[in-house]
């Protein structure tokens, strides 16, 4: 909240916060399997995964911002983060009093692998399908609106200036 007050503040240090608190996040997730289950134990390394990658890609964003591509990447890490913790809880404390997941079967370890990928899967189509959605969005937005390509703006902000400095009313 800092980063928009009026306040002269670094340019990056809220990305910076932002990837210490994930990594706290992560470390704490870390130290929390010590002597648990190996299912439990891989469900929650697989978590691990996303929560130090995303830490990793906001620490990217620091050094270079407003890149697309990292933004789209921590986005989809966060759904799958997300979408994990639901995983988790399924899987350690089933609904309603289901049967519980065979916590030494490598069958089962291997099968919540899959899932993971699946749940990347997901949110990496999730990412796509609002990105090209929301270009859409803005491309048919444009035409309504008849804005100018970024070069016929560019050209008439450099007319109007030599307009203005000639003292010439006329734009």
């Amino acid at each position: 909240m800092l980063t928009y007050s009026s306040l002269r503040l670094p340019v990056g240090l809220d990305r910076l916060v932002l990837s210490l608190a994930v990594f706290n996040e992560g470390f704490l997730f870390y130290f929390h399997v010590q002597h648990r289950p190996p299912l439990d134990l891989h469900i929650h390394s697989l978590l691990l995964t996303a929560v130090f990658g995303g830490s990793i890609i906001i620490m990217l964003e620091v050094f270079l911002r407003d890149n697309i591509i990292l933004e789209l990447f921590r986005t989809s890490l966060a759904i799958l983060q997300g979408t994990w913790f639901w995983q988790i809880g399924f899987v350690l404390y089933p609904p309603s009093g289901g049967p519980k997941w065979n916590e030494t079967d490598h069958g089962n370890i291997m099968f919540i692998t899959l899932c993971f990928c699946w749940h990347f899967a997901v949110a990496l189509t999730i990412m796509a399908i609002s990105y090209t959605l929301m270009y859409w969005f803005v491309k048919i937005k444009s035409r309504r609106s008849g804005a100018m390509e970024l070069g016929e703006l560019k050209s008439s902000e450099r007319n109007s200036h030599i307009n203005l400095l000639n003292g010439s009313d006329e734009e």
